[in-house]
C-alpha cells in the first residue's frame, strides 16, 4: 500500500525541493527530470528547508554553472497526496 508523507515543497528554478517529516527527523530530496539528490537527515523543519535550499543552490550554480539568479528564499507550501509516496506493507 502507498501512503503520502507530510512536509513541504518549493521550486528552485527547474528543481523541486522536498522537506518531509518522518518520526523525529526530516528527509530532504531535491529533484528534476533526470536528477535526484538525497540530502542528509535533519532534526528540524527549518534546518531541512535550509539544507534543501543549499543543495539546490550548490547544484545549479556550483555543479551545473547555470547563469540563473541566486534565490535567497523559497516559497514553501505543504505537500499534497501526490508529492511523496512511501511503500508500506
Amino acid at each position: 500500500m502507498f501512503r503520502s508523507k507530510s512536509g513541504f515543497k518549493a521550486p528552485y528554478h527547474y528543481l523541486t525541493m522536498l522537506a518531509i517529516s518522518e518520526f523525529n527527523e526530516w528527509k530532504v530530496l531535491v529533484y528534476s527530470p533526470g536528477t535526484t539528490i538525497h540530502g542528509t537527515h535533519q532534526f528540524s523543519e527549518a534546518k531541512a528547508k535550509e539544507h534543501a535550499l543549499t543543495i539546490a543552490r550548490d547544484y545549479i550554480h556550483g555543479v551545473k554553472h547555470e547563469e540563473l539568479p541566486v534565490l535567497a528564499e523559497a516559497a514553501w507550501v505543504p505537500t499534497g497526496d501526490d508529492d511523496w509516496l512511501n511503500w508500506s506493507s
